[in-house]
């Protein structure tokens, strides 16, 4: 349950992340257009434009290193998993169930979340130890709802527009080779382009404009009335329709329509569509016009106009169409025409564009936390604390008093292992997944942060640490006298086994190695076999510890 409450949250965040990209992308380019006009007919403008909208929601669902970010670290506490975990049953009408038995451990999870408004992040980003708010558990849910009716009416949309094509195509007639030559809107070359890539071409007696059908293996699709237009008129509409399909332009039209499904909500999709459209028509419409002398472009405006008016049904979605357009389209298009070419942009004017769109998809990757749940797994279940520490393979060491802080056999207290502590975890307490104690503490911090080691010591080990299945990850294990301390969940190591080190070398960086859900480094202190509180050899612990952590081990454990 845990687990699809982060990934309907993660949705969430992605989603608004397309939408604050899409948006300011569309401002972006509405800017350069005005600058640049001859930007306007690059189709590939238009489909970079749709796929840095996308990749902002891709960046979210992606598991991602707050090595190089520049948002804090998002981490959810053991406390407010377990009132997600609570509220998540009822939300669905159910109850939530309540066990005192062990548990199997879950899959880790690495949650990434993409740019997000300061609304949604605020939420969770007060100094990571306040209580999850209402909205923050209801939010989730309630847009997965509204996501899912609004991808269920794309999806029915799409179903009739694909009826539609699938019974115009049935009702319509294939043309045989020797009916194309027949044909007067074919000239030689174009038959013999169409006999050499097997392109399928029908004929229907529906009032629709000449058109390429499908994705993969378009065809091309000619209404009955085209053969009232001349010769050289049926040529020219004949022209611009190969071009769309040698351009490959139905499949661009595809994956912008699959980009308008998924990311439904998201209207600056829709926008980048048509002016895409717009741009495939005016290339085609100068290929064709090209080196064509003046009579010859009026035949195809004239064309064009003819069209328009015998189109007196209403064309499906779906098609690359001559004349699938309205008349301030017509209009701007015939005027286009009395030009001799397309103005081209300047290398200043794509290079800038493309810097712009760089620039949204790199302040994506900056600008995106990590939403951690800072749960170490265990293989096998352990003792509760409760239970008596002789019948343990490793007993627990508590102090006698109940205080956390109370004074260690080493009068001298140790260095912190990072220089900026945020402990989330803390010892002895059980998580919500599991049932057994923590058997040490867990501190939050981005991947990358130098680890220090708390005293002077002999490394142990150093690497993948076989204990506990290798859930540990990549640890490091000193020894100082009798105890020894150790660093789980590294991303990388600086001390070798046998190595002297002294208190404060960085003897490695935090990462999340092994069954960690977020960057984060559990350090554990060992006796021989017992395991022993860190908050007696780290000096003021508690005032390091989020408010989570310690309502949580007063509620476990009473102090």
């Amino acid at each position: 349950m845990m687990i699809a409450y982060l990934v309907l949250f993660k949705w969430m965040l992605a989603s608004v992340s397309c939408v604050l990209a899409g948006t300011l992308v569309w401002a972006l380019l509405a800017v350069a257009l005005r600058r640049w006009p001859a930007l306007l007919p690059r189709r590939a403008l238009w489909l970079a434009a749709q796929g840095v909208t996308a990749g902002a929601a891709l960046l979210a669902l992606m598991p991602h290193s707050t090595q190089h970010s520049l948002a804090p670290t998002v981490t959810l506490s053991a406390a407010e998993s377990s009132a997600i975990r609570d509220a998540l049953p009822s939300l669905a009408g159910a109850a939530p169930e309540h066990t005192s038995e062990a548990v199997a451990p879950a899959a880790s999870v690495a949650a990434a979340v993409a740019v997000a408004p300061a609304a949604s992040q605020a939420q969770f980003n007060d100094a990571g130890d306040s209580d999850l708010p209402p909205l923050a558990l209801v939010l989730p849910v309630a847009w997965t709802l509204v996501y899912a009716a609004g991808l269920a009416g794309m999806l029915a949309r799409w179903l009739r527009a694909r009826r539609v094509w699938r019974g115009l195509l049935a009702a319509s007639q294939r043309l045989s080779p020797r009916e194309l030559r027949a044909h007067w809107a074919f000239d030689t070359a174009q038959l013999t382009e169409i006999a050499s890539h097997r392109l399928a071409v029908m004929e229907t007696d529906a009032a629709i404009s000449p058109m390429l059908v499908g994705v993969r293996r378009p065809v091309l699709l000619l209404p009955r009335h085209l053969r009232g237009f001349s010769t050289e008129q049926q040529h020219m509409v004949i022209a611009h329709e190969l071009h769309h399909w040698r351009a490959r332009d139905p499949l661009c039209l595809g994956v912008a329509a699959l980009l308008q499904t998924v990311f439904w909500f998201n209207p600056a999709l829709r926008w980048m569509n048509g002016k895409m459209e717009w741009a495939l028509e005016l290339t085609c419409d100068q290929r064709v016009l090209a080196g064509r002398p003046q009579q010859q472009r009026k035949q195809y405006a004239a064309a064009l106009l003819l069209q328009w008016k015998a189109q007196t049904a209403a064309m499906p979605t779906g098609g690359v169409a001559f004349g699938g357009i309205d008349g301030a389209t017509a209009t701007a298009r015939i005027r286009q025409m009395q030009q001799a070419a397309l103005p081209v942009p300047s290398k200043a004017a794509a290079w800038s564009v493309a810097a712009l769109m760089a620039t949204v998809l790199a302040g994506g990757a900056l600008l995106q936390p990590a939403l951690a749940f800072n749960v170490d797994r265990q293989l096998a279940p352990a003792p509760l604390l409760s239970a008596p520490a002789a019948n343990t393979a490793m007993p627990v060491a508590r102090p006698a008093d109940g205080n956390a802080a109370a004074a260690s056999p080493v009068d001298k207290a140790w260095r912190n292992p990072l220089d900026k502590m945020r402990v989330t975890g803390l010892f002895g307490v059980r998580r919500d997944m599991l049932v057994t104690p923590h058997k040490g503490i867990d501190i939050a911090a981005p991947s990358g942060t130098p680890v220090h080691a708390v005293a002077d010591g002999v490394v142990v080990s150093a690497g993948q640490l076989t204990e506990n299945a290798s859930r540990y990850g990549k640890t490091v294990i000193l020894q100082h006298g009798a105890q020894r301390t150790l660093y789980a969940h590294l991303t990388s190591m600086s001390v070798k086994p046998g190595a002297i080190v002294k208190a404060g070398q960085q003897i490695g960086t935090v990462g999340e190695t092994g069954f960690a859900t977020g960057p984060h480094l559990h350090f554990e202190v060992r006796q021989d076999e017992t395991l022993i509180d860190p908050a007696t050899r780290l000096a003021n612990l508690d005032a390091v510890s989020t408010r989570h952590a310690l309502l949580v081990r007063r509620q476990q454990l009473g102090y």
